[in-house]
């Protein structure tokens, strides 16, 4: 069989397990890496915020209504792609295990650029160029171009998988290199470690597999760690209320790139729901729920804003999105409806008076 029959035999089962979310996804990327960021400038109500926040918290009140707002997912994904590069360039020096090992399969070259291991998950960078790829001559660019089978083993034993992107999160990370070499991106995969503590895998050699398919060709590296990214997780447990929907905030978790807020709620969130979960920092930045997340198990994932030490704030939204027949964008706003308050690390008179 040749490489390009069993490429497209591959595609085929890829898009029949995935559907188009994540081409669509990278499409968006690309798609707000040619757009200017429209940064919307609000008044500064923080003391408001923070005072009405109080008297939830002290009196019992359940949550803060928002003020009718209009916002844009193309803009906040063109500010997610700047905050992932800024807190990626953080942790680089301290956490994140340089390798540069470049491999070509079958016209495609990736390179595993480092390694950076969490608590609970293993953030791998790669660089892809497909320039090889006769498919890509005109210069299109689909996901199927890329191997999205991840293997992380120790010896013989596997510590943990993804196949078909499950319990994989997926970040473009620098678009600068993308404008000059549109054959070429770097991708930032955050696997889950399925239950296993980054912690305890530190000095161990870890040996990683992309590939096109289970047991099929692809891209190999082995790394030691040698140390791992601690994050932070707070407790929450508190149920609020809006128009009918029962929204509880059980915990909230950061890792190196991504805060996951753990909610229990059954009407809002969800595919075909009229509503969605939209997170805020304190400065007004909107971050999009990661797409084609499982969020009933696990959580619901948003970049992780550059200052983690204020306040969030968890949105409810009504979407406006509209595309046409092949996908382009043609309204990407979205209406906030109501808002909830987060307070992290500082205690309450400290972000009051402090």
């Amino acid at each position: 069989m040749s490489g390009t029959t069993e490429r497209n035999e591959k595609r085929d089962a890829l898009l029949d397990a995935m559907g188009d979310v994540d081409e669509s996804y990278i499409r968006e990327y690309m798609e707000a890496r040619l757009q200017t960021a429209r940064r919307r400038r609000r008044p500064k109500i923080r003391f408001t915020i923070a005072l009405a926040a109080a008297l939830g918290m002290l009196f019992g009140m359940a949550s803060l209504a928002a003020v009718p707002a209009i916002g844009h997912f193309l803009t906040n994904l063109a500010h997610e792609q700047d905050v992932i590069v800024q807190n990626f360039d953080k942790i680089q020096s301290e956490y994140a295990l340089p390798i540069g090992d470049a491999q070509e399969c079958e016209g495609l070259t990736g390179t595993l650029n480092s390694a950076v291991l969490e608590e609970d998950h293993l953030l791998l960078s790669y660089t892809f160029n497909w320039s090889g790829l006769e498919e890509a001559r005109d210069g299109s660019f689909h996901t199927y171009f890329l191997p999205w089978f991840f293997y992380i083993t120790e010896g013989d034993h596997v510590i943990c998988q993804s196949e078909y992107t499950k319990s994989l999160h997926t970040q473009q990370l620098n678009s600068d290199s993308a404008e000059e070499d549109p054959m070429e991106v770097t991708l930032l995969y955050c696997i889950d470690l399925e239950g296993v503590k980054g912690q305890d895998l530190v000095g161990r050699e870890l040996n990683v597999r992309l590939l096109y398919a289970r047991d099929g060709e692809g891209f190999s590296g082995s790394f030691t760690p040698k140390a791992c990214f601690p994050g932070r997780e707070w407790e929450i447990g508190r149920t609020y209320e809006f128009q009918g929907h029962s929204i509880r905030l059980d915990r909230i978790r950061e890792s190196a790139l991504y805060v996951t807020l753990f909610i229990d709620c059954d009407t809002i969130g969800h595919l075909g729901d009229e509503y969605a979960f939209l997170l805020s920092d304190e400065l007004g930045n909107d971050y999009s729920v990661y797409p084609d997340t499982d969020r009933d198990t696990g959580g619901y994932w948003f970049t992780k804003p550059a200052a983690m030490n204020g306040r969030l704030v968890l949105k409810v939204t009504r979407s406006h999105k509209k595309s046409d027949s092949h996908g382009k964008v043609l309204d990407d706003s979205y209406e906030v409806l109501y808002e909830i308050p987060i307070e992290l690390d500082r205690s309450l008179w400290e972000r009051l008076f402090g």
